[in-house]
């Protein structure tokens, strides 16, 4: 279907270039304008790094979220792309999605910046002749070897195509007026017409995915008088609702916090431009004030829709900077995975992969979520519930006060199930993202999570062998059996127990506890020991046969490598600079 659209498409307009050269012009100038900002994107797409760094730098606060936003879309000349990047970044677990929200705020702002580039120095100036020498230096550096040349030579490229698009264009609907005249198939006065060019350009937008080109064509088709100022500002904000499209394209393969974010953007963008319509003659009063006091003559309508363009965006911003927390209560409210499940990866999102420290963020956020899982299996098969795990109440008083393994447990479902696929998922992922990284501590810190991800799911392994003995010893008349069985139950439950205080620690608790944890390691082959030495004094008493002797020391040595699987695998996480 979409071969067929494409065809037809070509179809319409090679008969309308065959018609008329100045469409065509008109049309090459769009294309090279789209091709800079493409230009752009993929040399701003080598400083992956430094935009990560920049990004967790500049994304602690609302406000440094919503400057980072705008800064980054006016450098990029895309909103689109910035918003992109947002919710990628969002899925990944990198920023909050307050963080998120604050920058789609600064995008919309950005985006009001390039708007008066265009009009001010792309079509109230001819700067053509001064692009050409951009042109050339760029392609120069990407015919070099280095990385970052070539990186360089795109931007340059970008920057050059950027305006001599805009060149193109201006030129092309300026001829086009001499012989079609546009703006008799487009002649609704008031409010009627400012909805049917919302819906203009929203589509135009959408089908272009850039604000910034449908804005060029708005502009220059007002600088050519073939459209009204009134009709102009509605394209202008119709082209604020199209450019969320991009975002909700990109939200549908990615988690539901990247979604959030998404319908986050089309509500702040509905919402200003619902402000903009109704209030459409007070926003040109207070443009006419503005001019005015700036010195924009009263005719220069260009103009005057860049300032239109900025001022309801920044009106939008105002309105809704407030609200930030209560569309965060809103958005987590009602948008909800309710298909989620335990064993799908929730962080790995592959349109980060080129994002070191991102992909890094997301995969230990990606093997935490494998934790829980196999904490899960792991409580469980203590006969605990996960409450009692996280509870303070002693172990002993839980065991005295509730029957244990109250539902049965299927050890290699719930594996297959909760942790194989997720656990395949983050090696997966974890291979492919190390091709992009090139920094030393970057792969150290890869090979750390690897290890921890790999050593939970060997304390899994070694569960299988001890689960059955530990459920059978409940209803054993063996009472020294029975004990023992406590003991180690008791043991790998305070160890879990431990960890998952570290999720919720200080700093200082988290040294204090890693401490903890570190000491209990160093103890474990002591504790193993003194473990056979006590299954020896009951086999010599009599209180246990042989066979349950042997199998009380397969459990013992069980158990050992169970709780070194765990304590490696938090030091890893934790502690990666001890030595393991």
């Amino acid at each position: 279907m979409q071969g067929i659209i494409l065809v037809v498409v070509f179809g319409v307009l090679g008969y309308l270039f065959y018609q008329s050269d100045s469409f065509l012009g008109a049309c090459s100038g769009i294309a090279i304008f789209l091709y800079g900002v493409l230009c752009l994107k993929n040399g701003f797409n080598t400083f992956s790094t430094f935009i990560e760094k920049v990004l967790k730098k500049w994304t602690n606060s609302i406000s440094k979220s919503l400057i980072f936003g705008a800064i980054s879309t006016m450098i990029m000349q895309s909103s689109g792309l910035v918003s992109v990047l947002a919710i990628s970044f969002l899925a990944a677990g990198f920023i909050t999605l307050a963080q998120g929200i604050g920058i789609i705020f600064g995008a919309n702002l950005g985006t009001t910046i390039v708007a008066w580039v265009i009009a001010g120095a792309g079509v109230k100036f001819d700067i053509s002749s001064f692009t050409m020498p951009l042109i050339v230096f760029g392609v120069i550096l990407l015919l070099q070897n280095s990385k970052n040349a070539k990186a360089f030579g795109s931007i340059l490229c970008g920057i050059g195509f950027f305006f001599l698009g805009i060149h193109f264009v201006k030129i092309g609907f300026n001829e086009l007026k001499d012989t079609i005249d546009i703006a008799q198939y487009g002649r609704i006065d008031g409010l009627a017409g400012v909805l049917l060019f919302v819906f203009i350009g929203m589509v135009l937008t959408v089908v272009m995915q850039s604000s910034n080109a449908s804005l060029l064509v708005a502009i220059t088709i007002l600088a050519a008088g073939q459209m009204s100022y009134e009709n102009a500002l509605g394209f202008a904000i119709g082209s604020n609702i199209g450019s969320t499209v991009m975002a909700i394209i990109s939200s549908l393969s990615v988690n539901i916090m990247g979604k959030r974010l998404a319908a986050a953007h089309l509500l702040f963008n509905s919402v200003t431009a619902l402000v903009a319509i109704v209030f459409l003659h007070q926003f040109m009063g207070a443009v006419n004030l503005f001019c005015d006091l700036v010195g924009i003559a009263p005719d220069d309508y260009i103009l005057q829709l860049s300032a239109f363009h900025t001022l309801f965006n920044i009106v939008g911003i105002v309105l809704m900077l407030p609200l930030i927390g209560k569309m965060v209560y809103i958005l987590e409210k009602f948008i909800v995975d309710k298909k989620a499940k335990e064993y799908e990866p929730i962080y790995l999102n592959y349109s980060i992969i080129e994002y070191p420290d991102t992909a890094i963020e997301a995969l230990k956020n990606e093997m935490f979520h494998l934790y829980d899982n196999c904490f899960s299996i792991l409580a469980y098969s203590l006969g605990f519930s996960r409450e009692d795990i996280r509870s303070k109440m002693p172990f002993r008083e839980i065991i005295a006060q509730k029957k244990l393994y109250q539902k049965d447990v299927d050890i290699e479902e719930l594996y297959k199930q909760s942790v194989k696929h997720l656990f395949d998922s983050i090696f997966d992922f974890a291979t492919l993202a190390q091709t992009y990284i090139r920094d030393k501590e970057q792969m150290n810190e890869m090979y750390h999570i690897q290890t921890a991800t790999r050593r939970a799911v060997e304390s899994i392994h070694q569960l299988k062998m001890l689960y059955r003995n530990l459920k059978d010893s409940v209803n054993s008349p063996n009472e020294s059996l029975v004990e023992f069985y406590h003991e180690i139950r008791i043991n790998l439950a305070e160890l879990l127990r431990s960890i998952e205080n570290l999720k919720t620690s200080s700093d200082k608790n988290v040294h204090l506890i890693l401490a903890n944890i570190t000491n209990a390691s160093t103890l474990l082959d002591e504790a193993d020991d003194n473990a056979i030495n006590k299954v020896e004094s009951l086999m010599s008493d009599k209180k246990i046969s042989t066979l349950s002797a042997s199998s009380l020391l397969n459990d013992i040595d069980t158990t050992n490598k169970i709780s070194k699987d765990l304590l490696a695998m938090t030091r890893h996480i934790y502690s990666p600079e001890e030595e393991l």
